[in-house]
């Protein structure tokens, strides 16, 4: 399964929508999303419409939980397209989709439209739905998190994306921080149409944190001053440092909600705060949750272990 989710200015979400050959999909409008849907995968809608639905109140319920949200009328847009050539046509439509620095290999980002868009012409299937969780989330982040205009940290996006989507589902309910249980990244399709996996399993989400790890023993980890301060909008040098950082994210994330200490959750509030309106960072990380990068460090690889 491929996917594509885009970041975008907040001010621009309102845009004409978008066309497609007649009798090639099929759309449904619910409280929150515009789903359009392949013809030939039009038994999936009535699950997927509350599926996302859950996830998007999920996000709510998690999110809010710490920080205000902000109040946003607009549907986000989920595309699930007959593989390739219907792709193509929604970057015939959206002409501004361009690569960008995601975590899924190939994505492509718009600034002006608040979508997503998975190839379907394969299974849709639990694994499926965690990479469309995970997508959906990087656009809540967006319209629900951050303020207009504002980038943040990559890390905070790529965290809070990873940890909502490594969560036990089913029928609309979630259990959290559940490792083990969760369906973990898809990173793209076979060409049987099965997913193939690489910077994490699927079966086992697991692995990912392994590699992580074993990093970090041998000193090649992303160090926490650097993770910390790298821009939401600026890509990473390789693929290879990119994934790791999407996998250190997710646990740094992990660690200050399921962590030893009991205020992290609260200092993590008061981060989020300034996050969304552009005071993150670095040094605001230093002065709200952790002055000491060094001694945070070990604590956060010891954690792994608990992130069952």
């Amino acid at each position: 399964m491929k996917i594509i989710f885009s970041a975008f200015l907040l001010s621009a979400l309102s845009l004409p929508a978008i066309s497609y050959s007649q009798g090639t999909t099929e759309s449904l409008t619910t409280r929150h999303f515009h789903i359009t849907v392949a013809t030939s995968r039009r038994q999936d809608v009535p699950q997927l419409a509350p599926d996302l639905e859950a996830f998007r109140a999920h996000y709510a319920t998690v999110i809010g939980s710490m920080v205000p949200l902000n109040e946003v009328v607009d549907r986000l847009e989920v595309f699930a397209l007959d593989g390739n050539a219907g792709l193509s046509e929604l970057g015939r439509e959206v002409a501004d989709l361009e690569p960008g620095a995601g975590l899924f290999p190939g994505p492509l980002q718009s600034r002006r439209r608040a979508l997503v868009a998975i190839d379907a012409s394969g299974l849709l299937g639990a694994e499926d739905l965690a990479a469309l969780f995970h997508g959906v989330a990087h656009l809540c982040n967006t319209t629900l998190l951050y303020g207009e205009g504002v980038s943040g940290s990559w890390w905070v996006r790529e965290g809070l994306a990873a940890y909502l989507s490594q969560t036990s589902y089913s029928r609309g309910a979630f259990a959290l921080g559940k490792t083990q249980r969760s369906s973990g990244y898809i990173s793209d399709v076979s060409t049987s149409g099965r997913v193939s996996l690489s910077v994490a399993s699927a079966a086992r989400p697991r692995k990912s944190l392994d590699k992580a790890v074993d990093a970090f023993r041998k000193g090649m980890h992303i160090r926490l001053p650097e993770l910390l301060g790298h821009p939401a909008d600026t890509p990473w040098p390789d693929d290879r440092r990119r994934d790791l950082a999407a996998v250190q994210s997710w646990m740094m994330i992990h660690f200050l909600l399921h962590g030893p200490e009991e205020d992290l959750r609260k200092r993590l509030s008061g981060f989020l705060d300034m996050e969304r309106r552009g005071e993150g960072g670095a040094e605001a990380f230093r002065r709200v949750i952790s002055g000491d990068l060094d001694r945070l460090e070990p604590l956060l690889y010891k954690h792994v272990k608990r992130m069952d």
